[in-house]
């Protein structure tokens, strides 16, 4: 799955060059300036919500048989919402061809769902009902980097794909379930989680030093626990694919002596309007 989202960032990154010529009279455009007005380091903050998003169909399951027992069970799997932040520092390439720029950040993440049950524990002809209702709360601390794409729509508007890592370091947790946790085979993600996560967002430029990008993020692989398809993670006895959405905003650092307005369009060069051209570059 990561392999196959790197190819589909590659071919769009590809298809956007050839085709931005034409579009817009020059090869692209400036969403950041890096043409002697903006620095290549830069810094974000990110405010958002976390979802912990279940399956859509419930059907009941066999749990377990043996010669003398047989449970079958029914999970209700619900997600709530919880909070993120995130801040860190940006790396705007050069020239970007393949990729815009490039980020390493730190956030907090709270990671909160529930779940019902119902089973039935079978003993030859005898059965006995079994019912039980859970909540979780995950408080993680996450480092992430993240390799980021603008695909332009208008002007200074663009599509944002981004494939990342994230590391995620469990701060607290708060579990509470009144079903039987051995009966049920309960599972918990580790202290340690480690996946690739793919985020797509829509961007807008606000002013010549900020731009806003409202994104959406979700795991498509775990390295630590084992994957239990694409990204997703087992609490009590259902798995939930988080969902992260946030609203970036990016600021970009002038050079002494610019304010960072936004970039001189191709026909105001065809007038004859003088363009800062810098002899050497500097982050």
């Amino acid at each position: 799955m990561l392999r196959i989202a790197l190819i589909i960032l590659l071919s769009l990154a590809v298809v956007q060059e050839l085709f931005a010529q034409p579009m817009y009279g020059r090869r692209r455009d400036d969403i950041i300036p890096l043409d002697g007005q903006a620095k290549r380091i830069g810094w974000f903050i990110g405010p958002g919500i976390t979802y912990t998003l279940p399956r859509f169909k419930n059907e009941e399951e066999e749990v377990f048989r043996n010669d003398s027992l047989r449970y079958l069970a029914t999970y209700d799997p619900n997600g709530r919402v919880g909070l993120y932040l995130e801040a860190g520092a940006t790396w705007f390439m050069r020239d970007p061809v393949i990729l815009d720029y490039l980020d390493l950040g730190v956030a907090y993440k709270n990671l909160r769902g529930e779940e019902s049950s119902t089973g039935t524990l079978w003993r030859g002809d005898t059965a006995a009902v079994i019912a039980g209702d859970g909540y979780f709360a995950e408080r993680l601390v996450t480092v992430a980097f993240n390799a980021n794409k603008f695909i332009p729509t208008r002007s200074y508007q663009f599509i944002q794909l981004s494939l990342g890592a994230n590391a995620d370091i469990r701060l607290g947790s708060e579990y509470s379930h009144t079903g039987d946790p051995l009966l049920n085979r309960h599972a918990f993600p580790p202290d340690l989680i480690a996946q690739a996560h793919f985020k797509l967002g829509y961007g807008f430029k606000l002013t010549g030093r900020t731009i806003m990008i409202p994104t959406l993020e979700t795991p498509v692989f775990s390295v630590t626990p084992a994957d239990q398809g694409l990204g997703k993670l087992q609490w009590f006895s259902s798995t939930y694919r988080p969902l992260i959405l946030t609203v970036r905003f990016l600021f970009l650092r002038a050079r002494n002596g610019f304010d960072c307005p936004p970039p001189i369009k191709h026909n105001e060069l065809e007038r004859g309007k003088k363009v800062y051209k810098p002899d050497s570059y500097h982050p």
